[in-house]
This record gives structure tokens, C-alpha cells and sequence, in this order.
């Protein structure tokens, strides 16, 4: 009997325990589904809410297995409405080719952006839009989830800024085409090879301008001058004229240099280069209505270097506005520099211009020139090339025919330029006595 009571107890004992861990197990799931229901009614409440549209297709017949609310009000059909339908309900009838394309490109790579076939809503409009596929499981098997978002408003922002780039190609085409007009009349006032080579046979012009018109130009032309106590001198001129900027104003600028310069070759009292440059920034001064101590009127002037060569007693004359003249004779180059003030109201008091005189001998090489080469920024590390190298340049060139030196020229810019944009116009000119 007693080994009965125990027995009884025992299992008495274990019943208990068992039920205890039983109603211990149950309650642990009870909670594990609990938290489970919760991230699913979290997930299915996070798709509800999303703004884009959500569909999950059957990958094999493509059945509209689940949709969001976004989806539905987007095509216009209840949910429960849109769960009837397939994919290819949803696309129009033409592009069912692709959307059977779309489908297995899907199941292949994974997932696909694509926004190259609208949808079809209820009331049979085309909406296009852009969707996100990608394979995931649902039910426990295989199936496409697309994400589509309502492109329309992105296309016709996208259709503005190409017509907007249309009206701007457009307006870009007249202005570049007026400008290149203007090119014709810039050049057609540069004198000809043949003006040049009366005045100057044995010469070059190195002229790259930095836009389609330039604030550089070039001059030339023969005149008769009388100095006072001097007997008449037919002499050979020739100018390398800056104007402030280049591009349009500078152009601008250029016509007005040049109008004014042809003016000066029929006024008496100019009778040397100096006397030139003094009528020259005169007449600016008075056309562009300069006053110095005025911020509204026009600043703008130009420097010049301006030779004027005695043939018959080989005599040269050079009066510069911040630009130089170098002379070369048997591969010594000497500078002769111009005054350090421009052509135009930059100062309060302009000084009358220097007239500087040398005798030449046969042989000897004159260059006259802007800043637009030495100031062209390029080579290895991107610095300006200077006025130190571009004398070591020229006097390598000494020698050589004015036409070669042209090209060398030519080249050794192009080369140290290089990738980089050009600083400002080029004129240089040389020519052999």
C-alpha cells in the first residue's frame, strides 16, 4: 500500500509539472504570435499608407494576388475590384509582348526599373509610370512585387525643360549667328594680305581671337609726314591694338580704335607715332564721353604698340600705349617699351605719349604684339606663359622665314595651351627690315 501512495504521488507530481510547462509553452506562443501578428498588421498598415502603388503578381499567369489602397485609387478600381484583374489587364493590349518581356526579365535578373509601359485605369486612360519589380515570396511560393509611381507630372516638368531648352537653342543660334555676321565685318576692316605686304613685304600676323570676335585688331598704311625742321618722310605704319574685354565689347571697341586711327593719318598736326597716340587717346576720350572723375561714363580703352618705318633713311619710330616693340639684330633682342598708361580716360592727367627712334639695319626682325600670349595660363602646371619666354621664342625663331615663324608661333601656343581655355585674344606681328 504504501508503495502505491508513492507511485500515485509521483505521478500526481509529474502531471503537474507537465501541465505547468505545457501552459508554460502555450503562453510563450500565445506571445511569439501575438508579436508576430503585430509586425504584420505594422507591415500591412506601412503598405496601406504608402504613397506608391503596390501590386503583387503571380508570376506565372500574372494574377493581381494583393494591391494597397494606392494602387486601387491610382487606377481607379476598388481593391477588391483590382484583385480580379492581371498584369496584362493593366497594360494596354499592344504592349503585351513587353509585358510578358517584363515578367521574365524580372524572374531572371531579380528585379527591374522600367517605365516604358503605362497602365490602363478602369475608365481607360493611360497613366504612365514608373515602376520597381522585384521576385519575392508570397503565399509560400514565388511571386512579383511592383512598385509603381505616377510619372505625369515628372514628364511635364521634363517636357518643359526640353521646350525651354528648344526656345534657348533657338534664341543661342540667332545671337551666335548675328555674332558670326559680325565676324565678316570685323575682318573685312583688317587689312588685306596684299595692303600688307605694299606696306611691309616680308611679315607675318599671328591674329586667334577668343571668341567669335576679337578686341584685338590690326592696322596699317602708309602716310606722308612732315615733322617741324624735317624735310617730308613717306613712311610704312603699322599698329597691334587692345581694347578692353574681348568677345562683343571688345569688338565694339575695336571699330571705334579703328575708325579713329584711319582719322588720324589725314590730321596735320600728327606728325610722328607719338603725336599719333596722343590724337588716338584724345579722340576716344571724346567719342566714348570719358570723364575720369565720373563713375558713369565708359572706361573702357586699349593699349597700343604703334611702328612707323623709314624706308629711304631706315629710320623707325615707336610709340607704345602699355604694350612693347622688340627688335632683333643678330640674335640680340632689345625691348623698347611704351608708356605705362592706356588709350582712354583711365587717369586723371594723361601724359603726352613717347615718340622713340632708332636707326634700323637690313636684316634686323620687329614684333609687335598683345598680351594675349604671354598671358595664356597652360603648360605642366597651369601658369601663365610670360613675356620672359616668349623673347627666349622669338629670338629662337631669329632667322627663320617670316612664315615659319608664324607656325612656330602657332604651335608653341596650341601646345602650351593645351586643354585649357584661351585667357584672352592673340595679335602679334613681325616683319623684316
Amino acid at each position: 500500500m504504501l508503495y502505491t501512495a508513492i507511485a500515485l504521488g509521483v505521478l500526481l507530481l509529474a502531471a503537474l509539472v507537465f501541465a505547468g510547462l505545457a501552459l508554460a509553452s502555450r503562453s510563450k506562443m500565445k506571445k511569439e504570435f501575438d508579436g508576430f501578428e503585430k509586425k504584420i498588421n505594422k507591415y500591412q498598415s506601412i503598405i496601406d499608407q504608402a504613397n506608391d502603388a503596390m501590386l503583387v503578381i503571380d508570376i506565372v499567369d500574372g494574377r493581381v494576388h494583393q494591391s494597397n489602397p494606392s494602387a486601387a485609387a491610382l487606377l481607379g478600381y476598388t481593391q477588391q475590384e483590382l484583385e480580379k484583374k492581371s498584369l496584362f489587364d493593366l497594360h494596354p493590349k499592344e504592349d503585351l509582348e513587353r509585358s510578358s518581356s517584363v515578367v521574365a526579365d524580372v524572374w531572371e535578373k531579380g528585379g527591374l526599373i522600367y517605365k516604358d509601359i503605362p497602365f490602363v485605369k478602369k475608365n481607360g486612360e493611360l497613366l504612365p509610370v514608373e515602376c520597381s519589380a522585384k521576385v519575392a515570396p508570397f503565399a509560400g511560393r514565388p511571386a512579383i512585387v511592383i512598385y509603381a509611381r505616377d510619372i505625369r507630372e515628372r514628364l511635364r516638368l521634363e517636357n518643359e525643360v526640353i521646350q525651354q531648352s528648344h526656345i534657348i537653342e533657338l534664341k543661342n543660334k540667332d545671337i551666335t549667328d548675328s555674332i558670326t555676321y559680325a565676324k565678316r565685318i570685323q575682318e573685312a576692316i583688317l587689312p588685306t594680305e596684299s595692303e600688307m605686304k605694299e606696306y611691309f613685304p616680308d611679315h607675318f600676323v599671328l591674329y586667334i581671337p577668343k571668341d567669335i570676335v576679337s578686341g584685338d585688331f590690326y592696322w596699317c598704311t602708309g602716310v606722308t609726314t612732315t615733322p617741324q625742321g624735317e624735310s617730308p618722310r613717306k613712311l610704312s605704319v603699322i599698329a597691334a591694338v587692345d581694347c578692353t574685354g574681348h568677345g562683343v565689347p571688345g569688338a565694339f571697341m575695336s571699330i571705334v580704335g579703328y575708325t579713329i586711327m584711319n582719322q588720324t593719318i589725314r590730321e596735320p598736326s600728327v606728325n610722328s607715332a607719338g603725336e599719333a597716340l596722343d590724337y588716338l587717346s584724345k579722340e576716344v576720350i571724346r567719342t566714348l564721353k570719358q570723364k575720369a572723375d565720373e563713375d558713369w561714363s565708359v572706361k573702357d580703352g586699349m593699349d597700343v604698340g604703334l611702328a612707323a618705318v623709314d624706308w629711304t633713311n631706315m629710320e623707325l619710330e615707336f610709340a607704345g600705349a602699355n604694350n612693347p616693340m622688340y627688335v632683333i639684330r643678330k640674335g640680340e633682342l632689345t625691348e623698347i617699351k611704351g608708356n605705362k598708361q592706356p588709350i582712354g580716360a583711365y587717369m586723371m592727367e594723361q601724359k603726352k605719349f613717347d615718340n622713340n627712334r632708332m636707326k634700323l639695319e637690313k636684316g634686323d626682325e620687329l614684333y609687335l604684339l598683345t598680351d594675349g600670349y604671354a598671358d595664356q595660363f597652360g603648360g605642366d602646371k597651369g601658369k601663365k606663359f610670360r613675356y620672359k619666354q616668349l623673347k627666349e621664342l622669338l629670338i629662337s625663331l631669329h632667322g627663320m622665314p617670316m612664315q615659319e615663324q608664324q607656325e612656330k608661333l602657332r604651335d608653341a601656343f596650341a601646345r602650351w595651351k593645351s586643354d585649357h581655355d584661351q585667357t584672352d585674344d592673340v595679335c602679334i606681328i613681325g616683319f623684316r627690315i
